[in-house]
């Protein structure tokens, strides 16, 4: 738990370094430049992370090489409905959109630029409010936490509470680090089954 927190202490310095209403500040070192991801029409591809995004948020479609419409604003529980149709069917042309974690919807701020903090050659479109995570708060079974892509501060919000979305697929780039008791049930299991026991043998 300690160490989660102390990575949402480092995410929000990074995020809100310079935290202050502009254009993008060339003076200060990109965070994530364009360079850094393969992209074409609606999708792109970050080659640090090896996650691939929707460059629209969800709400907004990729027509002539913009997004256009309305960013559509929903509840976490309403987000993961609409993200469990997407995958059913097929609209997006693949069925493993999933939500961000926090971290993984950190890594595409841009600290450069602000209102928004992202990238707009690579996002284009996107509002300068707050997008919903996949990420649950430990301890309790009603909030999450968000990230504003205006002020890049990091929030804790309840499920209810309604916010953007833009969806990522591929293997989760960040997971909580495990608790000492999970690393030592593991350890005893990987020595049980070393020793020549198989999962059948267990009662």
């Amino acid at each position: 738990m300690k160490r989660f927190n102390l990575l949402l202490v480092n995410l929000c310095f990074l995020i809100c370094s310079y935290s202050f209403a502009g254009d993008c500040k060339t003076d200060i070192e990109a965070s994530a430049p364009t360079s850094r991801y393969s992209y074409k029409d609606a999708i792109v591809t970050d080659n640090v992370t090896k996650l691939t995004w929707t460059r629209c948020v969800l709400g907004k479609e990729w027509i002539n090489g913009a997004c256009s419409g309305t960013a559509k604003t929903v509840t976490w529980d309403e987000a993961n409905k609409i993200v469990s149709e997407i995958n059913q069917n097929g609209t997006k042309g693949q069925q493993n959109w999933r939500l961000p974690s926090l971290p993984e919807l950190a890594s595409i701020v841009e600290r450069q630029c602000f209102y928004p903090r992202v990238n707009e050659e690579i996002f284009p479109g996107t509002p300068s409010e707050l997008f919903l995570s996949g990420s649950r708060r430990k301890g309790t079974s009603s909030e999450i936490f968000a990230l504003d892509f205006g002020s890049g501060n990091t929030l804790v919000k309840s499920m209810d509470s309604s916010g953007l979305v833009r969806l990522v697929r591929g293997a989760p780039w960040w997971t909580p680090p495990k608790s000492q008791a999970t690393q030592k049930l593991e350890a005893e299991d990987a020595a049980y089954f070393k020793s020549g026991n198989t999962p059948t043998n267990l009662h």
